[in-house]
């Protein structure tokens, strides 16, 4: 017997395949589990409504459930990789599996244009974000040869390691296929699969329970306009999942073969009716050989070769990617969407490359690895966790629809009526593109109106809240408070007690340190900074408008007592005024275009860059140094404010040198701009407040008072919130019925 008609007798026989290997779910009662799983996903979205923030704790059960999934899969692909591939009798099958694999080849093709073409059903729209520690974190360095080649297949596996884990699987069960006496070997991969199937099967039980901390998790602190962006995923796979499924393959494999478009969609259709109810593929596996039989057998094709070869052909092609697991990673380049980033052409490509092999395992474990080789943060699995209830179902249906179009198309060679009539084709390819392309651009307009794509994060950052601002400020914007007399013996910690008051300066177009909000007031790190100052000195608040070169003038008039505007250290500013220790450092970035950021990504190409011309703000001169020595080839031109550039009225420059910190928060104001940290560009400054020289009890005092804020934490809070965008956040809870309609939690 061949060895796949015994894999596949035997595993029905023994109960082995009871649940998809993607989805999971028990064949048993599917209609109920599926009610369960229903009902676990609206009591959660229900649970998350009427808790709003406090359901936040259920998202660590959700997680636990996610990990419990992910726990079995990769080694059950594995086995069954090994297994599958090693039971067939290559002397005799050889030219029905290069058949199978030609035709998957040209699939998958397919799938890599479907993927490729997916953002352009996105609606465009602005984003930018605060200062993130991913910006200065050093990132991962991706060898190529250990990802694809696994050299050592137990760390492989260990790392998770999709591409190279699938690979020595394929080539282990190559080499097995030719052997003698394997069946004892493949008896053993069979019970150690049904093994891994019955922990599986464990977990799946608790699906409804996943399913409900997933959602209450989610509904309790997902924003409106979170789930707006949300509905982008889930309308543009299904338009993509039904074009494939019920256009594009019934019309490619009618202009190959003999059989009519309506034949190949009406013979299955209580098959796929079936897989969409049950949500997995391998429960109808026997149903589906059936129909491709009533299918040859209706056009008097059918004989005892067709019959064998389906029953090989589909278990066979069943462990190797379909286009619903392949189309289903369109959620990586989604993922990029909504975090308002985009995939330029060399994303792309490692995407394509990584996209193949991860498809043959379960989108749980593929997804999490492309969004960490992409740099996507990997808290977009919950959303796509949740989704799956819907996305599954939409899913295994096209993926049956690949298995039953791959196998006609090869037994229909095999028989010898595959002719390939170019002009049919031609024909096919032309409506399946303009069905497609249509839907994709149908998609685009329906999105870009039912999601709201004004972009906002500017009134965030003008519009954000105070930590906390105890003392009262007076400001100065054009006009400088009254001369002092010179200060005593006594120092400058008794004249601000004796005035009653704190005078600091700060320069204008300091983001995030000092700037002025909607109301017109000072606010800003350094700003909270300077109240929390005050209010140590129990006096008042005076705020200074100042230009960088009358700050000894400042100093010496009495009219301000301190600097506190976000100013690094640099050599010569240490001539000019003393320093107060650092509170805190700032990186080297470059501002730069949207579209010119890849260029700046590694320090190395940018020192061989010819013609390289870089603005540098005549008041934060502190990186100019250590760039024209990392960049000697490059022009420096001073600017008096980043403000111009980013207008755009200063085209002839290629990038501004600016603090990562900073640059942050003026992309939130020009969001067609961005703040990049090139690679081996580790540069950091210390930031700190200038104070003036020769009074060492006040510069005592600012250096004592520094580390009780550092070590106390408070530093840390307002960086959290000025800086990283905390305060940027909704001021009141998220909406919930147990907060606004019952009132049973402030």
């Amino acid at each position: 017997m061949d060895g796949w008609h015994r894999f596949l007798c035997s595993a029905f026989r023994s109960g082995r395949l009871t649940a998809d290997r993607y989805s999971g779910q028990p064949s048993r009662y599917p209609m109920s589990f599926t009610v369960k799983i229903l009902i676990g996903l609206l009591l959660g979205v229900l649970a998350g409504v009427f808790l709003g923030e406090l359901a936040a704790p259920f998202s660590i059960g959700g997680e636990v459930y996610i990990g419990l999934l992910q726990m079995t899969v990769l080694p059950y692909i594995v086995v069954t990789l090994i297994s599958n591939i090693g039971g067939i009798s290559w002397s005799e099958r050889r030219g029905l599996v290069i058949a199978a694999l030609l035709v998957l080849v040209c699939f998958l093709a397919l799938g890599v244009a479907v993927l490729a073409v997916v953002p352009l059903a996105f609606p465009v729209w602005d984003s930018a974000s605060f200062f993130n520690a991913s910006l200065i974190a050093v990132p991962k360095v991706i060898d190529f040869v250990t990802l694809y080649v696994p050299s050592n297949p137990f760390a492989s596996l260990a790392q998770n390691l999709v591409p190279a884990s699938v690979l020595f699987s394929i080539m282990l069960g190559i080499g097995l296929g030719g052997i003698k006496g394997k069946e004892g070997v493949l008896q053993g991969l069979d019970v150690l699969a049904s093994g891994l199937n019955e922990i599986n099967k464990m977990v799946i039980k608790l699906t409804p329970i996943g399913v409900f901390a997933i959602a209450a998790g989610t509904a309790g602190t997902i924003s409106l306009a979170e789930i707006g962006k949300l509905q982008a995923y889930l309308v543009t796979y299904t338009v993509i999942a039904v074009t494939l499924s019920f256009v594009v393959l019934p019309l490619l494999v009618a202009a190959v073969t003999p059989f009519r478009y309506r034949d190949l969609l009406s013979i299955p259709r209580d098959t796929l009716i079936t897989i969409f109810a049950a949500a997995k593929i391998i429960v109808v596996l026997p149903q589906m050989v059936e129909n491709i039989k009533q299918l040859f057998r209706r056009y008097d094709l059918e004989d005892e070769d067709v019959d064998h070869s389906a029953a090989i052909l589909l278990p066979l092609a069943y462990p190797f990617p379909n286009l619903g697991t392949f189309t289903i990673l369109m959620f990586v380049p989604f993922s990029a969407w909504y975090l308002g980033n985009s995939l330029d052409l060399s994303d792309q490509v490692m995407f394509y490359g990584s996209a193949f092999l991860s498809s043959f395992v379960a989108p749980i474990i593929g997804i999490p690895f492309l969004l960490d080789l992409l740099k996507i943060p990997a808290d977009m699995m919950e959303l796509f966790v949740m989704s799956t209830v819907y996305t599954d179902r939409i899913r295994v249906v096209l993926g049956a629809v690949h298995l039953l179009s791959l196998a006609i198309v090869v037994i229909a060679w095999k028989r010898g009526v595959f002719k390939l009539d170019m002009r049919r084709l031609a024909r096919a390819l032309l409506i399946s593109a303009l069905v497609f392309f249509g839907s994709l651009a149908a998609v685009r307009v329906y999105l870009s109106y039912a999601i709201d794509s004004e972009y906002s994060r500017d009134q965030e950052l003008v519009t954000m809240r105070w930590m906390d601002r105890p003392v009262n400020a007076r400001q100065y914007i054009d006009s400088l408070p009254a001369l002092e007399p010179a200060v005593g013996t006594d120092g400058r910690l008794t004249t601000i007690a004796a005035r009653g008051s704190l005078r600091v300066g700060y320069l204008k177009d300091s983001l995030p340190f000092a700037f002025r909000n909607e109301q017109g007031e000072v606010v800003g790190f350094d700003v909270e900074m300077a109240h929390h100052l005050a209010l140590d000195l129990d006096v008042q608040l005076e705020l200074v408008r100042v230009e960088r070169e009358d700050i000894v003038k400042l100093f010496d008039s009495g009219q301000i007592d301190i600097v506190m505007s976000g100013l690094a250290v640099t050599p010569t500013r240490a001539r000019q005024w003393a320093f107060s220790p650092s509170p805190l450092d700032l990186n080297l970035g470059f501002l730069v275009p949207d579209h010119q950021r890849k260029k700046f990504a590694s320090l190395n190409d940018l020192r061989l860059r010819k013609g390289l011309k870089l603005g540098v703000v005549v008041s934060d001169p502190a990186f100019t140094r250590r760039a024209q020595l990392g960049l000697p080839l490059a022009e420096f031109v001073e600017i008096p404010s980043p403000r111009a550039f980013l207008r755009g009225e200063q085209q002839d420059l290629d990038a501004v040198i600016y603090s990562a910190e900073g640059g942050s928060a003026w992309t939130l104001i020009y969001p067609s701009y961005s703040i990049v940290v090139p690679q081996g560009a580790a540069v950091k400054v210390p930031m700190a407040y200038p104070l003036p020289r020769g009074d060492v009890a006040w510069s005592t005092f600012i250096a004592t008072w520094i580390e009780i804020n550092v070590k106390g934490g408070t530093v840390d809070k307002l960086f959290k919130h000025w800086i990283s965008g905390g305060g940027a956040e909704p001021e009141e809870p998220r909406w919930s019925i147990i907060r606004n309609v019952l009132h049973w939690v402030d």
